[in-house]
Order: C-alpha cells, then structure tokens, then sequence
C-alpha cells in the first residue's frame, strides 16, 4: 500500500511539473472549477473562483420605473416548464422603458441575488468600451492595428483593422474551443498572462476574410484599449458606461494575475442591470440627452457586416453584436455560452434578458433558437 501511493504520488507531481513546462498547469484550475463540479465546462455560478475587479454601481443610480403591469405578469405553462428543464436563473422583460418582469428562479439556490456571468456577452461591452474612446479622441476603428500594436506592421496583419476585430474577421487563428483543456480560450479561461498569449498568433491570409467567432479577437481589442487609456477596462466600462447608464448594483468582473480583465466573459451582474445595456442601444447611446455611445457609432455597432471578398454575407453580426428577424421585426442582441441573453426589439420598444445554466442547442438562421424563445416570451409578458 505505501509503495501504490509513493507512486501515485510520484506520478501526480510529475504530471503537475509537465504541466508548468508545456504551459498548461491552467488544466488544475479548470477541474477544480468544472469537472470536479460535474460540468464539462465554464458555469454562470463561477464567481466565487474568481480575481474580480469590482464595477461600482452608479454614483447617481436609476432605479427602474414599475411597469402598470408590473407583477401581474404569468408566465405560460411552457416557459414555465422550460425555465426548469433548462435551470433558467433569471428572466427579465423592460417595455417602453419600464420594468415589466424580473422573474428569479425558485428552484436554484441562490437565484434572487446570485451574480451570473454573462459569458460572450462581455463580447459586447468591451466593443461599448472602444467606442468611448472613439468618442472621446482617443482612436478610430478604421486605423490598422498595427497603429497601436507595432508587431502587426508587417506581412498580411499590416492591413488589419480594429473595425475588422471588432467584426471577428481578423484572419487569426485563436481557436474558440472550450473544451479544449489545451486550447487558447482554455488557457486564457483559466490561465495566467491572458494578453501575453496574443503574442503568439497572427493574421494568416487576407484581413477580412473569413468571418469567424472567437474570443481572442475580444481580448485583442482590450490590447488596443489599453493603448490609449490609463486605467484598467474593468475601470474604464465602470466611469464611462455602468455608472451613466444608472447601474443600481455592483457588478463584478474577473481579471488574470496582470489585472487583465478576461474580457470575451465574465462579466458578473443581474438580470435588471443587464437590461440596462439593452434599453441604452434602443435609446441610440442616450441617457437623459447625453450621449454615453454616440449615435453613429451605435448604429455602426448594431449594423450587419454584409458580403465579404469570399463570398459569404454575414447578415447576422456587426460589433461584437448579434442580429436577426423575428415574425418580421428585426432584433439585435448580446449572447452568451449557456443562454445568457440580452435582446431588444427596436420596434416594441421591448428589452428582455435571460440567464441559466443551459439552453437548447440549435441556432436557426446563425441565432441560438433560445433567443427567439426569449423574444416570444417578452412578448407575451408584454401582450404584445
């Protein structure tokens, strides 16, 4: 018996020291964090892991006006049963700038105050946070890169542009794959030196072609923020966008051990804060006649890339943004891993917002199926 566990022991360090060198000593985070809690990846209830930077509620908070119909609202029976099938957190529904909905789950421990992390949808504020800076001077998303980034001065990344990150056509090859234990967004989930692994990727063939999702993208434009500001994103997102939009609570969001912020995701907050980001695209950037976005740059953000040199048109992303059609009325909207949405509907002047743990696969016309779902649902709470 001792000579089994002098040899397990011997073989757990020798798999630990491997690990360091080859640069994935990140895979002990990540089992500690998923499969030793039963998932197979990242979940929304992962705060407490977390190096967090908090993001301060606002110095002059909004609380949300009641809607007249404010908690007479029923669910109907099939969200009802697909809120637990799926371990929905949290449900929320603005309509015509009024809290209609702010349903929390009943059977997850937790869920009337919990925090969830928003996964990609961060995506979104970190293209929010660049268009500060566009506003204020401090850069234009049609200048290269390498303006900002001197290593992308040569070869093909001499033509990259912070507009073509910003649209996830860069032509890098991150990888997005999170249940990769091995791969970029693994190591930047669940590593150290988040920014530093950008160094090793480069544009490969033609900037703007093709059109490809990938976080890394997202964090390459935290790289080219940080050029042209002297305080962290986490700090720069809080005084320029969550404290004008009224933020009434704290949020949170994780840093690496630089105090990069792991800006592709989590971003912690509630449901009610979340649909404040949605309610300030529908207001064109504006809070109470002051533009925290400028309008151009919104509708920048909110507009479909269209057709590339390679032939496809991409009708369904824009800024760190998604978009479609539903029953005929165009919607925009911030997704995230497990069905974290935030969703406006320009035309019903309707918001909603969703948070759990999972969500049905499947996207129709490159939308996550559960979006439209989302959609239907405010829609009913809104008798629209």
């Amino acid at each position: 018996m001792k000579r089994f566990l002098f040899w397990l022991i011997s073989l757990g360090i020798a798999l630990y020291v491997l690990s360091v060198i080859t640069d994935n000593d990140h895979v002990w985070t990540g089992l500690r964090q998923c499969y030793m809690r039963g998932y197979k990846t990242a979940q929304i209830d992962d705060m407490r892991f977390q190096s967090l930077r908090s993001i301060p509620a606002s110095e002059t908070p909004r609380p949300w006006p009641l809607h007249s119909r404010y908690d007479q609202v029923t669910l109907p029976a099939s969200m009802v049963d697909s809120t637990h099938r799926w371990n929905t957190t949290a449900l929320t529904v603005v309509h015509q700038d009024s809290l209609l909905l702010d349903w929390k789950s009943d059977r997850i421990p937790g869920a009337d105050t919990m925090r969830t992390n928003s996964f990609s949808m961060a995506k979104s504020l970190t293209a929010m946070a660049i268009g500060v800076a566009e506003k204020e001077g401090l850069l234009d998303v049609s200048e290269p890169v390498s303006l900002y980034l001197p290593r992308y001065a040569d070869g093909p990344a001499s033509g990259l542009t912070i507009e073509q990150v910003l649209q996830m056509r860069s032509g890098i090859p991150f990888g997005e794959s999170y249940k990769n234990p091995f791969g970029f967004m693994s190591k930047c989930t669940y590593g150290d030196n988040i920014l530093d692994r950008l160094r090793d990727y480069t544009v490969e063939g033609t900037p703007g072609t093709p059109w490809k999702y990938q976080g890394g993208n997202t964090l390459l434009l935290q790289e080219v923020l940080l050029k042209v500001i002297d305080v962290p994103l986490g700090t720069w997102f809080a005084e320029k966008i969550w404290g004008p939009i009224g933020a009434t609570a704290e949020a949170k969001w994780a840093v690496d051990n630089a105090g990069h912020e792991r800006n592709y995701a989590c971003f912690y907050s509630t449901g009610v804060e979340f649909a404040r980001l949605g309610q300030l695209f529908l207001d064109s950037g504006q809070v109470d006649g002051n533009a925290v976005l400028e309008r151009d740059f919104v509708q920048r953000m909110t507009a479909p890339i269209g057709a590339l040199s390679d032939g496809t048109n991409i009708q369904h992303y824009g800024y760190q943004l998604w978009m479609g059609t539903h029953d005929g009325m165009a919607f925009k909207s911030m997704q995230g891993l497990h069905g974290q949405y935030v969703v406006w509907v320009p035309e019903l002047e309707l918001v909603a917002v969703r948070t759990g743990f999972f969500r049905p696969k499947g996207k129709l016309r490159d939308i996550d199926v559960d979006v439209y779902r989302t959609i239907d649902m405010a829609k009913a709470a809104a008798r629209l």
